[in-house]
């Protein structure tokens, strides 16, 4: 059985690290709990450049992750991180060991 998941690459405004993490890891918590097909959401932060993150989130499927993106904590993260991103690129995976 295969999985689905995202690599996300997240650049902060600089300085904005210490700010951005609380939210980050509120939704990644979040989704774990209270979502029946999210299995993994590890928040990563790079030893090099505190400004970025990495998320690594393991899902059931693609549309998994569509209702990710419709829960109020992931709307309220969204909302509240906005202004603290400089760049973020999502990188689509398939698990093959799961």
């Amino acid at each position: 059985m295969t999985r689905f998941a995202i690599l996300v690459t997240i650049t902060l405004k600089p300085g904005m690290a210490e700010e951005f993490k609380p939210h980050i890891l509120a939704n990644a918590e979040a989704a774990v709990r209270n979502e029946a097909d999210c299995h993994q959401f590890n928040v990563l932060q790079s030893e090099n450049d505190p400004d970025t993150f990495f998320l690594y989130e393991v899902y059931t499927d693609s549309a998994a992750l569509a209702v990710h993106r419709e829960t109020p904590h992931y709307k309220k993260c969204r909302a509240d991180i906005g202004d603290m991103v400089a760049k973020r690129n999502i990188q689509p995976v398939i698990m093959l060991n799961p």
